[in-house]
């Protein structure tokens, strides 16, 4: 009886295998056969959440693919990470993330549950996004050298936001602190719209946020732009100066909002996906879009895109590690 039991359970075994490879092997002329999911790890409402579903609608109005964003907020964009990461590798499950979480986190977290090198893959980069200094209209500053001036008269006594422990607002704010010996506190938010909600409110003193959304509320009058990260001047800001023109060194480094799949995706589909995204990003109505947000518009694909992320990622650790940012 035995071996008549084991014999079926190795045929089920069998079938079962025979199954997952069939879905696997979904061929690009066919896919996508179902809904695709793209995991936001940040709050609905900020500028992730929103450049993804500007594409998800480009996609559904052009090819009739459904998309639907998920927003998985939390632990500095891990849940939702780890969602992709531990996904099956068949393209409907895919990340749109930013640096926090694909070449920070690792310097930052003692032990994550995935590693963002090895089980993401990296589609396309959408965006290339400047980095803002911002402040609330009470703070008594117009420009980087007040700013600077009034956060050394109050020190101890101010804070600054981020949208998570070890995200970029939390790395280049700590760098800004310990550049100017002010003691500001860190106060972590769990992403844009919080952060941006007790900025705005003056519950805090300042913020590197991404220029979308700086740009966004300095238009409605309610924050201040002092400085952008970057190597040049960015296009709808040129009258804000960039922080190495300010004699701040250390933020040369750019964010980016570029799209994963879990490793392993057949390189036709990766292909079809990349473009299909590269398309939409390259699109007058996204393009447009990005640019009025002072936000670049990218399209670096695939290979190209997977080596930048690995030298991002040992940049990043220098800073961190220069820093002693935990």
């Amino acid at each position: 009886m035995r071996p008549i039991i084991a014999l079926l359970a190795g045929i089920l075994s069998f079938m079962g295998s025979s199954h997952a490879c069939a879905q696997a092997a979904e061929p690009a002329s066919a896919y996508p056969s179902r809904p695709i999911r793209i995991v936001v790890p940040y709050p609905a409402g900020g500028a992730t959440d929103t450049i993804t579903r500007k594409i998800g609608d480009r996609l559904r109005q052009r090819l009739n693919w459904i998309v639907v964003v998920d927003n998985r907020p939390g632990a500095n964009t891990i849940i939702g990470t780890e969602v992709v990461a531990r996904a099956p590798a068949d393209g409907y499950t895919l990340l749109l993330n930013a640096p926090a979480g694909i070449v920070q986190s690792p310097w930052l977290q003692d032990k994550l549950p995935y590693d963002p090198i090895k089980d993401l893959q990296p589609l396309i980069m959408v965006a290339r996004v400047p980095t803002a200094l911002i402040t609330p209209v009470n703070v008594p500053a117009d420009d980087f050298a007040q700013l600077a001036r009034y956060a050394k008269s109050s020190r101890g006594k101010i804070s600054y936001a981020s949208f998570g422990v070890g995200s970029t607002s939390h790395i280049f704010g700590e760098v800004l602190n310990q550049q100017l010996a002010i003691d500001a506190v860190h106060v972590p938010y769990r992403g844009d719209a919080p952060a941006m909600q007790d900025l705005v409110a003056g519950r805090v003193q300042y913020m590197f946020n991404n220029t979308l959304s700086a740009l966004n509320f300095s238009r409605q009058g309610t924050v201040k732009i002092m400085a952008v990260t970057g190597d040049r001047r960015v296009a709808g800001l040129t009258d804000v100066p960039i922080m190495s023109e300010l004699g701040m060194k250390q933020f040369d480094l750019i964010g980016w909002y570029s799209i994963f799949a879990p490793t392993g995706v057949p390189q036709p589909i990766t292909e079809k996906i990349y473009a299909e995204l590269n398309e939409a990003v390259r699109s007058s109505e996204i393009g447009d879009f990005l640019r009025a947000q002072a936000v670049i518009p990218d399209g670096t694909g695939l290979d190209a895109l997977a080596r930048r992320i690995k030298d991002e990622h040992a940049a990043w650790g220098e800073l961190i590690k220069a820093f002693n940012i935990h």
